[in-house]
């Protein structure tokens, strides 16, 4: 019976993740796209000098270098994004550094519905699973702006709690309104998604307008500490 049901769970989880991923498909493919242009320009500009009869050996080789710096840049960079869909480990990285990075991706969208970014983690110098960042906080953000009823300012904080850490993400009244349209997304984030991404790596709770996921320390399980953390935050 705990295999079904850790079975269940697992199956959950990945569609949920499935889920994430397709909303952020676009961005990802953006991104991709992105980072290749600067070679196409370069290797344009190389082309044109070509066909020039007195064009500077130099100047070509520079162009040459620069094509293939770009391309260890480009290769990099969708290495780095298809790690988003496949990765290959889950290292360390800082609580503002994991969190820039998934706003990063989340902010064409948020502002495209009017939605603006507030980030007031750089202070914060602990360490989490990247995972952390990608799956259960990305999702909150995603879930918490899909049930909004309109263009809001999204606030991020973090900050140590009972040997762990706790990241609270809010919405506060702003006035300004939708850039733009959005299109249609693949589908909602709910909140059963974010649980199932947060998974036993994090608690979870939330209202219309606040969430909190508080990360456990490698010694063990929420202390008593991190329970009126989220109880003050009036999340409990």
């Amino acid at each position: 019976m705990a295999t079904q049901d850790a079975g269940s769970t697992g199956r959950l989880a990945e569609a949920a993740r499935y889920a994430l991923l397709r909303r952020l498909a676009p961005v990802i493919r953006h991104n991709m796209a992105g980072s290749m242009q600067p070679i196409a320009m370069v290797a344009g500009m190389l082309e044109r000098r070509l066909q020039k009869p007195d064009t500077d050996p130099e100047a070509l080789l520079k162009n040459v270098r620069d094509i293939l710096a770009l391309s260890k840049e480009a290769a990099a960079s969708c290495v780095d994004l298809m790690s988003w869909f496949a990765p290959k480990d889950d290292p360390l990285v800082t609580v503002h550094a994991g969190i820039a990075q998934c706003l990063a991706m989340l902010a064409t969208e948020l502002s495209f519905k009017g939605f603006s970014i507030v980030n007031k983690t750089d202070q914060v110098d602990e360490e989490l699973p990247l995972s952390a960042f990608r799956n259960p906080f990305t999702a909150a953000v995603v879930a918490l702006t899909d049930a909004a009823g309109g263009p809001r300012t999204v606030l991020v904080e973090a900050e140590p709690s009972g040997g762990g850490l706790s990241i609270r993400i809010s919405l506060k009244n702003t006035l300004a309104a939708a850039s733009m349209t959005a299109g249609k997304p693949y589908r909602r984030i709910e909140w059963r998604d974010v649980e199932a991404l947060a998974g036993e790596s994090a608690r979870l709770s939330h209202t219309e307008d606040k969430v909190a996921l508080y990360f456990e320390s490698a010694a063990g399980a929420p202390t008593e500490k991190s329970r009126q953390d989220l109880t003050t935050a009036g999340l409990v």
